[in-house]
């Protein structure tokens, strides 16, 4: 089993970080083709879509509430583009991480763990990998527990695919009592539902 631990000391907390995420007007997103740039996926019930603080290349979903549950896509990212952005922004002084082209199953569980502690999430630790097959691309789908800053345990779910050296990502991230059992079977059928260009 692969493990991976991120210790960040970031300031402020996850609820101000993912509530600055939903800070452009949210959209429906309703059950049926969701399209995010050139990936699509299928979503089983409806969901509120937001950018996800100004990258313009993924998009939050949200049923409830950003800091209950929160399901990221993004469409094809080069490695000049991050998959979040956190709440200081994707400045030279304080830049958001940035994947690699061409990089492997295990660099891409790294990367995913590195780019959800951006949101402000600490203890971020990777497990369970398994390997996936979109269309005719390999990826790899795993799970993540994390911290917020007050304490509350996090659980996820990620997804990351390579194509043509652009890389998708659908990650899940939601609190590990109640809500991230609720919502599993949901995003496992978003993630099974997965089409690349």
């Amino acid at each position: 089993m692969m493990k991976t631990v991120i210790k960040l000391g970031l300031a402020g907390t996850a609820a101000t970080l993912l509530l600055s995420a939903c800070a452009e007007g949210p959209t429906l997103a309703p059950a049926g083709a969701f399209t995010q740039g050139s990936q699509t996926v299928t979503l089983d019930r409806a969901w509120t879509a937001f950018a996800q603080n100004g990258q313009t290349k993924t998009r939050q979903l949200v049923v409830d509430d950003p800091q209950l549950n929160s399901l990221y896509v993004s469409d094809g990212l080069t490695p000049a583009e991050p998959l979040f952005i956190g709440a200081k922004g994707d400045t030279k002084s304080d830049p958001a991480p940035h994947a690699k082209a061409n990089m492997s199953l295990s660099e891409q569980i790294e990367y995913v763990g590195v780019a959800v502690a951006e949101l402000g999430y600490l203890k971020v630790e990777t497990k369970n990998p398994k390997p996936v097959t979109v269309g005719d691309s390999k990826g790899v789908r795993f799970e993540f527990t994390a911290t917020t800053a007050a304490g509350l345990n996090i659980h996820g779910l990620a997804q990351a695919v390579s194509k043509k050296n652009l890389n998708y990502y659908i990650v899940f991230i939601s609190p590990e009592e109640h809500y991230y059992a609720a919502y599993e079977k949901n995003v496992i059928a978003v993630m099974d539902s997965e089409k690349l260009p």
